[in-house]
């Protein structure tokens, strides 16, 4: 418990130390100006670095073996159960993903109220939860993961060419934001832990890429949203 603690503590230092030494540099060095709140800044740092600490910590010790566990146990499951298990988990998990609120909120403010939370938040949930049903019909099937980025990533760009151009940064966006917290510490390791329950310890390789699918589909849902929304508009100026 102890040695994780430090080797946690130790991982967050590293990782911010960098960012903060490049922030001073540039504040200091190059606009040679010390911010006149400089104390409210820090004391906000040394929160964000002992919030992401606790974090890390509580990932390593609960939400990354419960992931593999839940996933060992999916393993035993008929397949169109477990599909569905994900589908449904990955719409849920998407609403505790503080970046997609973000996002929406973020979106609905620099629309000014034309395309609401309401709609981005769903669309990028059911994003997840296809993706996390590709990635289960990929371990069960033992599919290379080309044969779902390939197809997905040509689609992708098709949407890009046809989807009002308003809607194509938001959805890029989208893809970025699904891949937080819940993705990475929980839905990876329960995928892998689901391929290891199949075929063995070998195999845990076939859950990866669920990130990737995790980024990819969002960024399909979120397209297609602007097709849809583009085409209400339309049809309400021609009535």
């Amino acid at each position: 418990m102890i040695e994780q603690t430090l080797e946690v503590l130790l991982e967050v230092v590293g990782a911010i130390t960098p960012v903060l030494a490049l922030i001073l540099f540039f504040q200091i060095v190059v606009l040679r100006k010390i911010p006149p709140e400089i104390k409210n800044m820090l004391f906000g740092v040394l929160m964000a670095v002992f919030g992401f600490f606790l974090f890390l910590l509580g990932a390593k010790m609960s939400l990354l073996p419960m992931g593999e566990r839940i996933g060992t146990v999916l393993s035993e499951w008929d397949m169109p159960w477990v599909v569905l298990f994900t589908l449904v988990f990955g719409i849920t998990g998407i609403f505790a993903e503080p970046a997609v609120k973000i996002l929406a909120y973020e979106i609905e403010e620099a629309s000014s109220g034309s395309i609401r939370k309401s709609f981005i938040i769903p669309t990028i949930a059911l994003g997840v939860g296809f993706a996390l049903v590709f990635g289960t019909l990929r371990i069960f099937r033992e599919l290379s993961l080309a044969w779902v980025l390939i197809p997905g990533y040509l689609l992708i760009l098709l949407l890009t060419r046809i989807s009002p151009k308003e809607f194509v940064p938001m959805a890029y966006d989208a893809g970025a934001v699904a891949t937080g917290p819940i993705a990475t510490t929980f839905a990876l390791p329960m995928m892998t832990g689901m391929a290891i329950g199949l075929r063995g310890g070998g195999a845990g390789i076939l859950g990866l890429g669920t990130v990737g699918l995790i980024a990819m589909c969002p960024i399909i849902f979120m397209l297609s949203l602007g097709i849809i929304l583009n085409q209400r508009k339309r049809k309400k100026r021609n009535a």
